[in-house]
Parts: C-alpha cells; sequence; structure tokens
C-alpha cells in the first residue's frame, strides 16, 4: 500500500503479523459475548424469590362415640301345659254262664281173670370158682437185702457227689473238708428229711453238700430192698482244687 505524506514522499508500510491478528479477533468475538450477555439480562427481569407458605394443621379432638347397648333377651313364651288324657275306663267282660254237661254213666267193664302162668323147670347155674391167689413171693434173705442195701447207698453217694457244687468261698480260701450228710427216703425214691449229722467245720462245705442232697432226685428202691422208708448217709469231700 502506498501512502501519501506531508513530505510528499511514499512510504511503504509493515505486514501485519498473523498471532496480532488471531488476538484482535478474538477480543472482538469476546467484547460481542460480554455485550450480548449484559443486553440479555437487561430484558430477562429477575427471579423472584418463592416465599413458601406454612401450611397450618387444624387438630379437633372427637369423642369416641359410646358402644351401643346389649339388647335385654326376651325370654321365651312359656310352653302350654299338656293335659293328660284320661284313661278310657275299661268295660268289664260279661261272664260267659257256663252250661251244665250232661252227665253220662258208664259201665265197669268185667274184670278179666289172669291165667297162672306155666311152671317152668329150674335152670342149672354152676357154682363160680374164684382161683386162688399166688402165693406172695418169698422175702429175700438177709444176705440179698444187704447187698441191695449196699448197692443203692453207693449210687446215692455217687450221685450227690457228682451233684455238689463248690462254692466260690471254698476256692478263695484254698480249703477243703468232708461233710457226712444223712436223709430218709420213701420206697419211691421221695425225700422226707435231710441234715448235716458230721459238720467238715467249713460252713460253705456243710451248706453245699446238703443243698445238693435236698435238690437231688431219687430212683425207687429195687425189688430187693424193704417196702418201708429207709435212713441213708452220704460222705461229700469239697477241695479248692476240685473243678
Amino acid at each position: 500500500m502506498v501512502t501519501e505524506t506531508h513530505a510528499g514522499t511514499c512510504e511503504r508500510q509493515p505486514k501485519t503479523s498473523p498471532f496480532i491478528r488471531s488476538i484482535i479477533a478474538a477480543a472482538i468475538i469476546e467484547a460481542i459475548i460480554i455485550g450480548g450477555l449484559l443486553y440479555a439480562g437487561s430484558i430477562i427481569p429477575p427471579p423472584q424469590d418463592v416465599i413458601q407458605k406454612k401450611k397450618v394443621i387444624a387438630i379437633h379432638m372427637v369423642q369416641p362415640i359410646p358402644p351401643k347397648p346389649k339388647p335385654i333377651p326376651v325370654p321365651p313364651p312359656p310352653k302350654p301345659v299338656v293335659q293328660p288324657k284320661p284313661k278310657p275306663v275299661p268295660v268289664p267282660k260279661p261272664i260267659p254262664i257256663p252250661i251244665p254237661k250232661p252227665v253220662v254213666h258208664h259201665t265197669l267193664p268185667k274184670p278179666l281173670l289172669a291165667k297162672a302162668p306155666m311152671p317152668m323147670a329150674p335152670v342149672y347155674t354152676p357154682p363160680v370158682v374164684t382161683p386162688p391167689a399166688p402165693p406172695p413171693p418169698p422175702a429175700p434173705s438177709p444176705a440179698l437185702q444187704q447187698n441191695a442195701i449196699d448197692s443203692y447207698a453207693a449210687m446215692l453217694r455217687t450221685r450227690v457227689q457228682a451233684d455238689t457244687r463248690v462254692p466260690e468261698a471254698v476256692r478263695l480260701l484254698h480249703t477243703s473238708g468232708t461233710a457226712v450228710i444223712a436223709f430218709r427216703l420213701t420206697p419211691s425214691g421221695q425225700l422226707l428229711s435231710a441234715h448235716v449229722a458230721r459238720s467238715s467245720g467249713v460252713g460253705p462245705i456243710d451248706r453245699a453238700a446238703l443243698k445238693a442232697v435236698e435238690d437231688g432226685t431219687y430212683p425207687p428202691f429195687t425189688k430187693k430192698m424193704p417196702e418201708h422208708d429207709m435212713n441213708f448217709d452220704v460222705r461229700v469231700h469239697l477241695s479248692a482244687h476240685r473243678g
């Protein structure tokens, strides 16, 4: 660009740099924005303060409604009294008059004459002959009876000794002893009585031997033994080492 000066000389002005031009443009835009904001503020009225109104709550006291009175129950009407019906009076029945029956006379038959039975010949009845009772068996000799008693007594001793149990007290004391028990039997082998005839000196041994005799069962006497009650005695030996 060429300008004129009072000196009449022409001088060439320097060119504006891009940085300065951008600063100037930004300043102009900012001024426009500020001006627009000021103009808008002058047109729009300021917001008014909102005054909050207080709500008033009214409370009314209401009296409760009294309950309705219960209806008084009306009693039921009384039942009518029913009079019992009178019982009919029975009419007496007429008593029939009996008609007399005619009397009939019966004629009795003539008795018949019984005929006498013909005599019968006597019947011969032979007499009843009772056979004679067999003679009783001869009594065994005293020697045979004693042998039978000894054999029976030996069987009793063996049985009682086998049935006797060693008490626990005898095992703990490590002792031994022999007791003699006397008892009485019937011919059927029933025990009548039993007692300790000779003590062993140890109470548990005596009681164990007596219990074995009282709890035992015995066979009846043999045919060669006497048929009456008999007394027997057995020796019972117990020790701590016997099983």
